[in-house]
């Protein structure tokens, strides 16, 4: 396993349980009777607990068990949209019209209602330029 691949709440878990099922084969024949009904106790609840524990920390604060992801903090040039982006459509342009049909592009895009968010990416190859354009609703606040 790689360092930067994440590992799973669940596995860290497993892992825990297992080690303390593995203690309990190694040392349950050797302890007195009274401290193996303790320890038997401890077997059962302590998977049980941590899972527990997990459940409710899943619940309450779920961010907490995953790294946050590296990415561009996006540039803040006016209101966020409400609705989560969708897709990204991507069309590429080469030639020399190309500049032509993405304004076209571009002023169709713009000119047709968008009951949701839409993201569009125009590309010209020839002279490796991108567009992004990306149509929302204002909020209504």
């Amino acid at each position: 396993m790689t360092a930067n691949q994440p590992v799973a709440p669940l596995t860290i878990i497993a892992i825990f349980a297992g080690i303390i099922e593995a203690s309990a084969l190694a040392t349950l024949p050797f302890l007195s009777d009274e401290s193996q009904t303790y320890y038997t106790w401890f077997l059962v609840g302590f998977p049980f607990f941590l899972t527990a524990l997990f459940f409710l920390t899943l619940n309450f604060n779920s961010k907490s068990f995953y790294q946050p992801e590296q990415s561009d903090p996006p540039l803040k040039t006016g209101p966020t949209s409400p609705a989560p982006p969708q897709e990204i459509v991507t069309v590429m342009f080469s030639g020399p019209d190309a500049p032509k049909q993405i304004q076209q592009r571009l002023m169709q895009a713009i000119t047709q209602p968008h009951a949701e968010h839409k993201q569009w990416r125009f590309c010209n190859t020839e002279l490796h330029q991108c567009i992004l354009l990306s149509i929302s609703r204002l909020p209504e606040d």
